[in-house]
């Protein structure tokens, strides 16, 4: 994984967040792209894809409104991805592209 003194801070400091606002909710947290493939450019996003138990739009909006707040005033430049359990599956059926992507190239980090 190819990322940043400041990018790996800001990662750290969302699985905190994650776990002590929202407990027992994600699955999986995965960096994928440029980040997680070792290509990264300097003015590269972070990707990151979080796997919910469940949950509607209002539960993702506020999983992803804490990880882009969280780079408020810094380099990071995250790019969140969320889906429930359930939909992630259906990617697998569905034989998504990006899905297997994120399989072959993605680094657990949660």
């Amino acid at each position: 994984m190819d990322v940043t003194p400041d990018e790996q801070l800001w990662l750290d400091a969302y699985r905190k967040v994650l776990a002590e606002r929202f407990p027992g909710v994600v699955v999986d947290l995965v960096i994928y792209g440029s980040k997680a493939c070792g290509d990264a450019r300097p003015d590269s996003d972070v990707d990151v894809l979080v796997v919910i138990t469940a949950g509607d739009w209002r539960l993702k909006d506020a999983l992803a409104r804490a990880a882009y707040d969280l780079a408020i005033g810094t380099e990071v430049v995250p790019s969140i991805q969320i889906f429930t359990a359930a939909e992630w599956e259906r990617l697998r059926e569905r034989q998504s592209v990006f899905r297997e992507a994120v399989e072959r190239d993605g680094v657990s980090v949660r």
